[in-house]
């Protein structure tokens, strides 16, 4: 369960974001930090203002917190329900450098371009952030929200189940602070679809071994299922095909709101990249994502 979230905007004050997120964590019972961080001036620049008599941070720093002050007053935010941080430094790896100094346990980001390839900020946080990662993209709820749980293989991993289970657990918590209607989807490939191309195979056996991989991936998908608890009977949904276009595909055509998803292949790698499915995912999407790190995954920022 969500305990404190960290909403980073970079050095934007984007006040309907903050009462959409603050909305979110009164209603799943959690504290909310609104980080901003600002690139460090040169030192040269930063001794040209000192020749005039002037703290060029300081100066920085006071616009900004007169604007912000400005801004939660004009939309109403009542400010006490929150704490507001600054830093100076690389956006992500401030951000990262908070959550491991302050045990954040969801950070929440804007994606700040209109185009549907995340920006560089929001893969290097889907790449390194130790904790779950919430990308918000688009517009912002009004009612229902959608929310889509996007599973990934059934190999016998310990690692890929413990993923699996988190997914699920973070995507039944969202229905239920949200009040929303869960999919969950799973996308099977056969291992070995790519050999059974081979003459050798005759089409009976290729036929065979789909239907075997077919019907293990329909009994772990159901395992999982009644493993998890749920507000909500989930509405269940298993593809033949590739994860990474089939899931941007059924988030689109059934209008979700959020997809849920993990953002990394395997664990205890420091600066493991993002997954291929993951990367193709969240560059096809046109929602928001909440991607969930496997145990054990270590961040290459200290």
């Amino acid at each position: 369960m969500t305990k404190q979230i960290l909403l980073y905007l970079g050095t934007e004050i984007d006040t309907p974001l903050i009462k959409h997120v603050l909305d979110f964590a009164d209603k799943s019972g959690a504290g909310i930090t609104v980080l901003h961080v600002f690139e460090n001036p040169k030192t040269s620049v930063l001794d040209y203002f000192n020749t005039q008599g002037k703290d060029l941070k300081k100066y920085i720093l006071d616009g900004h917190n007169a604007n912000l002050q400005s801004a939660l007053e004009k939309e109403n935010i009542e400010q006490s329900r929150i704490k507001f941080s600054v830093r100076w430094g690389k956006g992500f790896i401030e951000c990262i450098k908070a959550v491991n100094e302050n045990k954040y346990d969801l950070v929440i980001c804007p994606q700040t371009t209109q185009e549907k390839a995340p920006d560089s900020t929001v893969m290097h946080l889907l790449r390194k952030c130790p904790c779950p990662v919430w990308i918000h993209h688009g517009h912002l709820w009004r009612g229902a929200v959608r929310i889509l749980a996007a599973i990934g293989p059934f190999d016998n991993s310990p690692g890929n189940e413990s993923l699996n289970s988190n997914i699920l657990k973070h995507a039944a918590e969202l229905s239920r602070v949200l009040g929303g209607k869960l999919h969950v989807m799973h996308c099977w490939k056969g291992y070995m679809e790519g050999v059974t191309a081979n003459p050798y195979f005759s089409e009976n056996e290729v036929e065979k071994y789909l239907d075997y991989e077919k019907n293990s991936s329909e009994r772990a998908f159901e395992n999982l299922i009644e493993a998890t608890s749920f507000p909500n009977e989930p509405r269940k949904v298993i593809m033949h095909g590739d994860p990474g276009i089939l899931i941007p595909e059924y988030a689109l055509e059934k209008k979700m709101d959020i997809v849920v998803m993990g953002s990394v292949a395997r664990s205890g790698i420091a600066g493991l990249l993002i997954g291929n499915t993951a990367e193709k995912v969240a560059g096809a999407l046109t929602e928001s994502l909440l991607a969930i790190k496997p145990a054990g995954f270590i961040s290459p920022v200290k």
